[in-house]
This record gives structure tokens, C-alpha cells and sequence, in this order.
């Protein structure tokens, strides 16, 4: 069974804690388990750009998200434009695009309560220069989050997750798709 997981468990299996609450400036190499894993960088990630609210710090912004498995929505041509600017952005390192359901997801993680997000959390921007919000309240349950299924910007989970069999992937956003199993 395939699976992915958060930064934050890879850092600890590589015994670098150290790196959980720091924002990553370039790419950064583990070696957990005896296998090479390459983080990516957080670069459009600014402490300047994000309000947040008293008692909460960049770091234990830094850590939610190390701590989460991120996915763009989308439909059957491919991910929402969120998705597509985030594959241009990284294109020249070949990524490779997962495509899940959202239901499989669920179904093979009954455990792990999915969360919602309306705007790109890892990417803080001014908005008519007014600091985005950004603390414990970015990632909502179903039941908190106030909008439509399509205001949803990223699906995340705070754990580790087995990724269901009809899960496909692909060079490009827009496939051709191939079954990862």
C-alpha cells in the first residue's frame, strides 16, 4: 500500500527535529530508513505577509504545515489553477502529479479527519496591503468551513495517509494518467 507522508514524521525519522519549526529557504535532503528524501523549499512563505493571531508564532505556523499531506481539488481535466501555477512553479524538477478522489481518500483513512482550506496557506500574500490570516483557524473541518465545495483551495490531512487503489498519476497536470498500483 502506498502512502504519504508529512514532512514533520519524515524529519523525525531522519532525526531532524531540528528543522520542524524552520522555514525552508531551498530544498532540503534526509536520510530516513536508509532511503533519500528531498523537502521542498517554503520559499514563498513570508512572516511579513501573515497576520497572526496573539499567542501564535511563524514557528507553530511553520510546524501545522510540516505536519500536514496537502492536495489541490479538482475534476477530471486536472487540478484548479491553485494546482497548475504550483506544478509551473517546480516543472523544471519533473514533479510527478498524483490523482486521487477525494472519496478514496476518505474511505482508506477513516481515521484521519480531512481539512479544508480556502486560499494557498503555504503562500501568504498583502492583499491591498493588509497582512493574510494565517493561525490554528487556516484548516477547517467540513463543518467549519463556511463556503461552497468550490471555495475550497487545498484538502489536508494531519497525519500520515494510505492513498486508495484507483489513485493515478502523471507528468503533467493535465495527465495522460497511468494507475499508480
Amino acid at each position: 500500500m502506498a502512502r504519504i507522508i508529512p514532512a514533520a514524521i519524515l524529519m523525525q525519522r531522519a532525526g531532524r527535529a531540528d528543522l520542524l519549526r524552520t522555514r525552508r529557504r531551498g530544498y532540503v535532503r534526509l536520510t530516513a530508513q536508509g532511503k533519500l528524501i528531498v523537502l521542498r523549499d517554503q520559499k514563498p512563505l513570508y512572516k511579513g505577509n501573515a497576520k497572526l493571531p496573539r499567542g501564535y508564532t511563524f514557528e507553530d505556523f511553520i510546524e501545522s504545515l510540516n505536519r500536514r499531506v496537502f492536495f489541490w481539488p479538482g475534476n477530471e481535466m486536472g487540478p484548479i489553477e491553485y494546482g497548475i501555477r504550483h506544478f509551473r512553479c517546480y516543472e523544471r524538477d519533473h514533479p510527478i502529479i498524483l490523482r486521487v478522489s477525494y472519496e478514496g481518500l476518505v474511505r482508506e483513512n477513516p481515521a484521519v479527519e480531512p481539512r479544508f482550506c480556502r486560499y494557498n496557506s503555504g503562500s501568504p500574500r498583502c492583499s491591498s496591503g493588509r497582512k493574510i490570516p494565517r493561525g490554528p483557524e487556516t484548516f477547517l473541518s467540513a463543518a467549519d468551513f463556511d463556503g461552497t465545495p468550490s471555495r475550497v483551495v487545498e484538502v489536508t490531512f494531519e497525519n500520515e495517509i494510505a492513498l486508495p487503489t484507483g489513485t493515478e498519476f502523471a507528468r503533467r497536470p493535465g495527465g495522460p494518467w497511468r494507475s499508480l498500483f
